[in-house]
């Protein structure tokens, strides 16, 4: 299962995207099975903000920075390799 995150948005409006395979990481494997991205709130625009586009295996969320929580945000943390 293949993860990608892109982060956009925020005051400089860089973009950051980051990539994992669940094959051979068992901490994304812990997280995709906490993770409920059907669930995911909806993002809300916000200037300066970042939202997060997620793809879990071609199903894609977009959520904003203060929608992301709990396993999501973990989620996002692991795969674009951001310290807790």
């Amino acid at each position: 299962m293949r993860v990608r995150v892109i982060r956009s948005g925020g005051f400089a409006g860089v973009e950051r995207r980051g990539e994992r395979d669940a094959a051979s990481d068992p901490v994304l494997r812990d997280l995709l099975d906490r993770v409920d991205l059907d669930g995911a709130p909806p993002a809300e625009e916000a200037p300066d903000r970042f939202s997060y586009e997620i793809d879990i295996d071609g199903r894609v969320a977009t959520v904003g920075e203060a929608q992301l929580t709990g396993p999501l945000r973990d989620l996002v943390r692991h795969v674009l390799d951001e310290p807790d």
